[in-house]
């Protein structure tokens, strides 16, 4: 704990009955214990951590997923270049018949969909916050998809890639597939630019957040707050994110601090509901459900978007 002086030390002890200390955790995915607050981020950027789970970093397994994710659809996007020429002029490239081509592709889409979702879900709950798992599983998907359309369009060229291009430029029947399959390399790639400049910045913002719920946490003053619900600014898949304001005592006195919230439709507590409040000497502020209160949430249609 950080500590001043003996009237504050006194006054935290104080402060500190009616708040709770951090459970257990029943669970290590940081979303099973939302609500998740935040006094500095909105959006995908909000950032949570498990009672008990140290931040997280790159693991060896959501590398090897993210080589999957590239290998899976890599191949997808090959096949499905090569299915595509079956349907032009210009016939099958391939010695296989555009049956097994469009079963192959079937097969790849799937795998690399289910690949796709299994790296999302572990990076959302490694990173704990969802647009730097977002990035995590763009990256290596728009690579695949890069590679793949491109080496379509080079197979569907032909022998000679640069007439090849010029034809399918020109439009000349039968170089569809050219076209189409490099479109999908470039806008691919221009896409997986923008993903693989930002994933950096994403991973250090989330794993700094993390570390600094994790330290107020341990070292951080502890603190009784009570929850005032706002309006709800958007849903992001379905879940709402509302403007809160949390009231606490500290020995300074009576502090009010804005922060946004998000949740899902049937875990927004109700309206003055009991929070615990972490800050420090840095103005560090970490907000976080009090489960020692047993909170009541209000009914899930009242936060559930309209069709």
């Amino acid at each position: 704990m950080i500590a001043d002086d003996t009237s504050s030390e006194q006054w935290r002890e104080v402060a500190m009955t009616d708040a709770a200390a951090p459970r257990d955790a029943v669970s290590p995915d940081w979303w099973d214990h939302r609500p998740v607050f935040s006094v500095t981020d909105k959006g995908s950027r909000i950032t949570g951590l498990a009672p008990g789970r140290a931040p997280g970093r790159l693991t060896p397994r959501m590398l090897f997923s993210a080589l999957l994710t590239f290998t899976t659809w890599a191949s997808a996007t090959l096949v499905g270049s090569a299915s595509l020429g079956c349907t032009t002029s210009a016939g099958c490239v391939a010695d296989v018949g555009p049956g097994w081509l469009v079963g192959g592709l079937l097969v790849l889409g799937y795998l690399a969909l289910l690949v796709t979702v299994g790296l999302a879900e572990y990076a959302r709950e490694r990173l704990g916050q969802r647009r730097a798992a977002a990035l995590s599983y763009l990256a290596p998907l728009l690579a695949g998809v890069t590679v793949g359309a491109g080496a379509g369009a080079a197979v569907a060229a032909g022998p000679n890639p640069t007439e090849g291009v010029r034809q399918a430029l020109d439009g000349v029947p039968g170089t569809e597939a050219t076209l189409v399959s490099g479109a999908v390399a470039v806008l691919a790639a221009l896409w997986g630019l923008t993903v693989a400049v930002r994933l950096p910045s994403a991973l250090r913002h989330a794993r700094e957040r993390q570390q600094c719920i994790e330290r107020l946490r341990r070292d951080g003053r502890r603190y009784a707050g009570r929850l005032q619900l706002g309006d709800v600014r958007f849903w992001l898949h379905n879940d709402p994110e509302l403007d809160v304001t949390v009231a606490y005592d500290s020995p300074a006195g009576r502090h009010e601090v804005a922060a946004r919230m998000r949740s899902s439709p049937d875990r927004v507590p109700k309206d003055g509901s009991r929070v615990v409040v972490y800050t420090d000497l840095r103005h560090a502020i970490h907000i976080e459900l009090d489960r020692d209160a047993e909170p009541a949430f209000e009914p899930e249609q009242r936060y559930t978007p309209s069709e």
